[in-house]
């Protein structure tokens, strides 16, 4: 089943880039196709079966139809709560408001009031479904619309549901964008238009990747559904959690970056690496390598992937091997694009890039040990960092020197 969600995974977002190149459609209806086909292929390979189980293992439960109706209608009202939340937030601070996405939208006109009123309708479908199945309808959408009404709530409820509203906001709109900007890029410089194994091929085929990448992290910060069991089970609380996952982003650290760590400003490859050799084709191959098993590792999220949440926990692709794929292959990669130049640069403003380097190294250790305390609140993290400890990459290496003959 994991293999099979991780194909449909690849095979939903390739497809759904394929077809968008292929209609020649602009960077917004593009990335919005592409998503599209990535979220009916998640429920198609996943999805279906799940909520097939979960509508056929739901608890009967004697209640009036009054009081049923009474609490959509609760729903509904922290639901248009949330999304005035949204509103607001996207009238008023330029992230948004100077964001491609909201532009996007906004610019949309008619084809925007008919996908709101579509997704309006089957809002209150799916909330009506998934109070029919759930376990437990008394969840964090309605003690958000008790709020509203000034009756009791849980206030943990309502800040969990704060919290799940800022990360979906803030990381879609940037994925989201950032899948605008990288469609447009590829569109004026595909791969395919440059020589083979040249420096512009390589940038091309890291496009694509990025690319890729972007349109899984915008179809996972959508599909939070919990009729197909992706939803949210916790998110980040810790300011340290937050502050060391945002730091990596836009807007923060591009401005972070030129401040204090600008280790990418120097001379180029050509300074060391020649355009052509042998090493310039294995130095280039083992940068795109690090960063197609970042991309891996987002694939083997499927439909949960998210920042600062806690969606189940993913055994499958690269973290058979490791816990944190994708953030060593993605510093792996950093290293060996910038170490050329760092070498260019003489010994000493090498090693003070370097040392820039190493310090947003470190601020992702620190982000994967955020995660890690997070995600240690669920056994299940626990059983299978106690299995990676045993049987990953770093146990086989050790068992394999253990097992050499001494000198």
């Amino acid at each position: 089943m994991q293999f099979t969600t991780e194909a449909g995974t690849l095979a939903g977002a390739v497809v759904g880039i394929a077809l968008s190149a292929y209609l020649q459609l602009e960077p917004g209806k593009a990335m919005a196709l592409a998503v599209f086909c990535l979220l009916l292929a998640w429920i198609v390979v996943e999805g279906t079966p799940a909520a097939r189980r979960a509508w056929a293992s739901r608890e009967r439960r004697n209640e009036a139809s009054a009081i049923f109706w009474r609490r959509i209608g609760t729903k509904l009202v922290g639901l248009a709560a949330l999304l005035g939340v949204v509103v607001i937030a996207c009238s008023v601070f330029p992230f948004f408001t100077e964001s491609a996405a909201v532009r996007w939208f906004i610019e949309a006109g008619h084809t925007t009031i008919l996908i709101s009123i579509a997704l309006a309708a089957a809002t209150i479908l799916y909330i009506v479904a998934t109070d029919q199945i759930a376990e437990e309808p008394d969840d964090y959408l309605h003690q958000v619309g008790r709020a509203v009404l000034m009756q009791d709530f849980r206030e943990e409820d309502v800040l969990f549901a704060l919290r799940l509203l800022a990360i979906k906001c803030f990381f879609l709109v940037l994925m989201f964008s950032g899948g605008m900007a990288a469609l447009t890029d590829l569109a004026d410089k595909p791969a395919w238009a440059f020589p083979v194994l040249s420096a512009a091929w390589f940038e091309g085929l890291m496009r694509l990747v990025f690319l890729l990448d972007v349109v899984l992290a915008a179809g996972g910060y959508i599909a939070t559904f919990k009729l197909f069991g992706w939803h949210v089970r916790a998110t980040e609380t810790t300011a340290l959690g937050w502050l060391v996952c945002l730091i990596c982003y836009e807007p923060f650290f591009p401005a972070i970056s030129h401040a204090f760590v600008p280790y990418g400003d120097g001379p180029g490859w050509e300074t060391v690496i020649q355009e052509g050799s042998a090493i310039f084709i294995l130095w280039s191959v083992a940068t795109l390598a690090c960063t197609v098993i970042y991309v891996w590792a987002t694939v083997a999220f499927g439909p949960r992937f998210s920042n600062l949440t806690h969606r189940g926990i993913i055994t499958s692709g690269p973290y058979r091997f490791i816990k944190h794929p994708a953030y060593v292959s993605k510093n792996i990669s950093w290293w060996l694009f910038a170490f050329p130049s760092f070498i260019a640069s003489g010994l000493a403003e090498g090693l003070a890039r370097a040392g820039m380097l190493a310090i947003v190294s470190l601020i992702y250790v620190m982000r994967a040990r955020a995660e890690e305390r997070m995600l240690s609140r669920d056994p299940a993290y626990r059983d299978y960092a106690e299995s990676v400890a045993a049987h990953g990459l770093l146990a086989m290496a050790k068992r394999r020197l253990a097992s050499k003959p001494a000198a």
